[in-house]
């Protein structure tokens, strides 16, 4: 069915991060109920991203790396990534402990090596970088990765390469965050090159965001767990129970959007009644536009 200009897309891939499950459910901080937040997420992407092709996690999957945080994860993820036919790409990201991670999310590699991985979805290549650096918060890589992510980027297919690092190679707005910002830029540029990598997804910072890295358009997921909330009165961090999101992200041959999903049930009206949009899909694609864009007089 035709709408606007545009086909429909070529990938769609659903993008979410910072679940930070804890062991049996239990409360972040003995406030935020992330696993609760993450079946919410789990029933909103059955219906926002039913047409998503993979299935995103940018790291700090488990709040502590506990092996029952990641078995969760698995338990609410895998059914709807299932139902979706969407392969999922776990990341990890500085709360991530490699070898537990490893062991639960089932990935392949000995246990104390950095979780890097590749998979293609039909056209599409998508990269996994683990930014972590075990027994620190800021993330970096070292010199194997980089051999290994330059022969990852090597002869990439027809839509290009998506890379998922947790630390997002980017200026953060939060001061202190800066501290705990991905370390090894030049090494990352220097890598990518040409090597066609339409996007960069990130997380670590629970906030929506964006921006580019060496002409690379980077991406950042909203937390599922929790919010940074920037307008806090400074110096002091300030977390908030509320707007939780996750991401969709459409790939083009020539282009790429994302949108911003509310990751939690929320109380909604209808801006345009059901019956009405059925009304409008079953006209054609003239009588569409007449009745959808035409202002009255």
């Amino acid at each position: 069915m035709s709408f606007g200009i545009h086909p429909a897309p070529a990938a769609v891939i659903a993008h979410l991060s910072d679940t930070h499950l804890l062991a049996g459910g239990a409360l972040l901080a003995d406030l935020v109920d992330t696993a609760a937040h993450l079946r919410a997420t789990a029933q909103r992407l059955r219906v926002a991203a039913a047409d998503a092709d993979v299935v995103v996690v940018s790291g700090d999957v488990a709040d502590r790396g506990e092996p029952e945080a990641y078995a969760l994860a698995r338990e609410i993820i895998e059914p709807v990534a299932a139902e979706l036919g969407a392969p999922i790409v776990w990341a990890a990201g500085n709360h991530d402990e490699r070898q537990s991670m490893r062991t639960s999310l089932g990935l392949a590699g000995a246990p104390a090596d950095p979780i890097d991985a590749t998979i293609e979805v039909g056209d599409l290549r998508i990269v996994s970088l683990d930014s972590s650096l075990p027994g620190w918060h800021h993330g970096g890589f070292d010199a194997g990765q980089a051999d290994w992510l330059r022969a990852a980027l090597a002869d990439p297919p027809a839509l290009g390469t998506v890379l998922v690092m947790h630390h997002p190679p980017l200026a953060y707005r939060s001061r202190l965050m800066r501290l705990l910002e991905f370390r090894d830029e030049e090494p990352l540029a220097e890598v990518l090159g040409d090597g066609r990598v339409r996007a960069i997804l990130s997380g670590h910072l629970h906030v929506n965001g964006s921006g580019t890295f060496r002409g690379i358009p980077v991406v950042l997921a909203g937390a599922t767990s929790y919010a940074d909330d920037l307008g806090g009165p400074p110096p002091a961090m300030h977390g908030i129970d509320a707007t939780q999101s996750f991401n969709l992200v459409e790939l083009y041959p020539d282009s790429m959007s994302h949108t911003v999903v509310p990751a939690l049930q929320h109380e909604s009206r209808e801006t345009l009644p059901a019956h009405v949009v059925e009304q409008v899909l079953q006209l054609d694609p003239a009588e569409r536009m007449e009745r959808f864009s035409r202002k009255p007089d």
